[in-house]
């Protein structure tokens, strides 16, 4: 809940000091965005399962790569048919957005992407030789 009393995540786990019995919370939770679990819960009730976004690329944190000056997520190769070839990404390229949320790592990338549902369009902001572009890209599904 936020300071309004508004419901903003679901609770899916919590830290712990230890893994014996006597051990508690230390105060850490983890949780899902309400918007996400909304989304998953109404296909699930539509369904009977949820869908996840697929990008169709294999990224690396761009802060790995030789020379890279920019903070991101590095597109080491894209899956011929994919949404990102389909939108024009290539290898190479470094996102440093998706859906207007800046992409700071592969990590970063992949949260967004699988929080998306299967066939939904999205904008990736991404540089390719020093310049930045946008690409609308159809999402794919991934594979359960």
């Amino acid at each position: 809940m936020n300071s309004k009393g508004e419901l903003i995540g679901i609770n899916v786990a919590i830290a712990s000091s230890g893994g014996n019995e006597e051990s508690g919370s230390i105060g850490l939770g983890f949780s899902i965005p309400s918007n996400i679990a909304e989304r998953v819960s109404k296909e699930i009730i539509a369904d009977g399962a949820a869908t996840h976004g697929l990008l169709g690329a294999s990224v690396r944190d761009a802060a790995t790569v030789k020379g890279s000056a920019v903070s991101g997520a590095y597109i080491a190769e894209t899956t011929d048919g994919g949404a990102a070839q389909a939108g024009g990404i290539k290898a190479d390229d470094i996102v440093t957005a998706f859906n207007g949320v800046p992409i700071t790592s592969a990590s970063d990338l992949t949260a967004q992407v699988r929080a998306v549902a299967a066939g939904s369009k999205a904008t990736v902001t991404y540089v390719r030789g020093g310049r930045e572009y946008e690409a609308e890209v159809t999402l794919g599904e991934l594979a359960g």
